[in-house]
């Protein structure tokens, strides 16, 4: 039986880039392997938008996301296709009043929070993926509307949408470190 592809969340690639990441989260992406995580556009899209916003400030941090960012698109990640199902799926979830403050500007916010969660959630629809990452809150709303095919949080080793079909994930705090985790970038 084949492993079910997984779709990651904008956090986790974030928290996988750091100097120091959360423990065991390279090893367990590793374990869990990059040819079944997928990154979409939308995730990129945050991760280069936050390369954009640090150049005013930081340049020189600006520009190591950046080149962070295209180290991620050399890797062997698949990209789930961002097609006309997907457009249909987030058009609709952008038309539900009680979704509002992940598509919109929110009055009283000091910063324009762009998300991209629905989009993100779209593609996993859309593509059957079940949604990895770190922060669940959204997606938790999103699924009472827009039933997921799964939410996992690595860090806690919980479904918090089970998946549409059992199979195994390895639990975080069960692997080992990996020594090859150059395979993924870093900031």
């Amino acid at each position: 039986m084949t492993e079910p592809p997984l779709l990651l969340d904008t956090d986790i690639v974030s928290l996988s880039g750091r100097t120091r990441p959360p423990p065991g989260l390279r090893s367990w992406l590793l374990q869990v392997g990059i040819h079944r995580l997928n990154i979409c556009y939308p995730v990129i899209t945050e991760l280069m938008r936050g390369a954009h916003l640090k150049q005013r400030d930081d340049p020189v941090r600006a520009s190591r996301i950046m080149a962070w960012v295209n180290d991620i698109l050399t890797t062997d990640f698949p990209m789930p296709e961002m097609n006309t199902e997907v457009a249909y799926v987030y058009a609709q979830m952008t038309s539900v009043p009680c979704l509002r403050e992940m598509w919109t500007v929110q009055r009283g916010e000091r910063a324009t929070r762009m998300g991209h969660d629905l989009m993100i959630a779209s593609v996993a629809i859309t593509h059957g993926m079940p949604i990895v990452t770190g922060n669940v809150r959204d997606y938790l709303k999103i699924h009472q509307l827009f039933p997921l095919p799964g939410v996992y949080q690595p860090i806690e080793s919980q479904w918090h949408v089970p998946a549409e079909t059992d199979f195994f994930l390895p639990r975080i705090d069960e692997i080992e470190d990996c020594h090859d985790d150059e395979l993924l970038p870093t900031l």
